[in-house]
């Protein structure tokens, strides 16, 4: 007939729905055009998100921690940089290697050589650095490809491969910025003991140091040990998790191998350095071992290549513009680079003392409160779960689903009205 009303129907469960019905009598859901009925008390849609108030130590945190991501992106870019480097570098390192001899070693901590490469062998081993290097370079960026958008949001829910990098990367660089500055000022030239001789080998070298160091003090001294401790008292995981590290909870014996390897590490420096340089390249040693059990070898190896090919531009490009421009990003880096030394310097002591020092805000929420919706809002459907009343009332007015029953009428407990 032409006077018939459409019938209406649930955009939700597909109910067919009474003409004065301002909810779904069958699942509750706030329909539109329900006039003056705040819809974030409709018990079956699902309520707005709760807004929580942030202590203004949160909020810094937030801030830092957006920057933090961009300057991500300042750091990729310089080590995208010095990987191409590296790749170019291999036009000069393999003719030289094939009339030359490498060596592996260990460190225990004094430097014991024991396989000499020589010729073919030292090109192939040489090659596999690359590769370690390239290799670790794309996990870095892949494993943390979602991660890091949210961080560029000022939105982080969990901290990418590259920024947890990057970030530490900054503090080693001010930490090692401030203590050879106080060599100085107490009148010790930090200048000696080092890297010498052509280009070539200056990029065979760090090369070598990036890679096969993270081999003997991570994977050697960290991986291998918490291998065999696990297996003897019956936890051990797959071998591979030994090997490529990542995934640690930080229990006793990890503390202790990280102090460990970080040990044997810095001494091992001595023999081409000095005393000086055990105590910033202890620091950095459990830098290196945290990126190892927290993420794995990969992080490890390029927060070292990060390190060791720093300054390898302003060999590749000598001239002033190279040293002003690297001058200039240094100094941004070293000025971001004090916050997060600062930061990570607390998170250690946190992690070897089992104390909370840093406390961002009350665990409990400052504020929670439902942020009211306009009964002109669009709708939007709901696909979560769907929950039933428990005797399956639900009042047509305002969703309630307690009631009592008066005279063979339901009374709504909530509003007050008949159903």
């Amino acid at each position: 007939m032409d006077g018939d009303v459409p019938k209406r129907t649930c955009p939700r469960c597909e109910a067919e729905l009474p003409p004065d019905h301002a909810f779904c009598p069958s699942c509750g859901l706030p329909l539109n055009g329900a006039e003056g009925v705040s819809h974030q008390y409709a018990l079956y849609a699902p309520p707005p998100a709760p807004v929580r108030e942030k202590s203004s130590l949160q909020a810094a945190r937030d801030i830092m921690r957006g920057i933090g991501a961009y300057m991500s992106l300042v750091v990729l870019a310089l080590v995208t940089i010095n990987v191409g480097i590296m790749l170019w570098g291999m036009q000069l390192v393999i003719p030289q290697a094939w009339e030359s001899v490498t060596s592996l070693f260990l460190a225990l901590p004094w430097l014991v050589r024991f396989l000499e490469l020589p010729g073919m062998w030292f090109v192939i081993y040489y090659i596999l650095l690359v590769v370690a290097v390239l290799l670790s370079y794309a996990v870095m960026l892949y494993l943390g490809r979602k991660h890091l958008w949210k961080e560029l949001m000022f939105k982080p829910d969990e901290h990418s491969p590259l920024y947890a990098v990057s970030t530490i990367f900054l503090a080693v660089l001010t930490m090692n910025a401030a203590y050879y500055l106080f060599l100085t000022f107490i009148g010790i030239d930090p200048s000696t003991g080092g890297l010498s001789g052509e280009l070539w080998e200056k990029l065979y070298s760090l090369l070598r140091a990036s890679v096969w160091e993270e081999v003997i003090c991570r994977i050697l001294y960290i991986g291998l040990p918490l291998g065999i401790v696990y297996a003897l008292k019956g936890k051990g995981a797959p071998y591979r998790r030994y090997l490529f590290g990542g995934n640690f909870q930080f229990g006793p014996w990890e503390k202790f191998f990280l102090v460990f390897s970080s040990t044997m590490f810095s001494l091992a420096h001595v023999f081409s350095w000095d005393l000086y340089k055990v105590p910033p390249t202890f620091l950095a040693g459990l830098a290196l071992g945290y990126l190892f059990l927290k993420y794995g070898v990969y992080a490890s190896i390029m927060l070292h290549f990060f390190i060791d090919y720093l300054s390898l531009p302003m060999d590749v490009w000598p001239g002033d513009g190279t040293d002003m421009f690297m001058g200039l990003l240094l100094l941004a880096f070293m000025s971001l680079g004090a916050v997060y030394l600062v930061y990570y310097s607390i998170r250690a002591l946190e992690l070897f003392s089992g104390r909370q020092i840093l406390k961002w805000g009350d665990p409990r929420p400052i504020s929670v409160y439902y942020r009211p919706l306009s009964a002109k809002a669009r709708y939007v459907p709901y696909d979560g779960p769907l929950t039933s009343p428990s005797f399956g009332f639900v009042c047509k007015h305002c969703a309630g689903t307690e009631a009592r029953y008066v005279e063979g009428r339901f009374i709504c407990s909530r509003c007050g009205r008949e159903n």
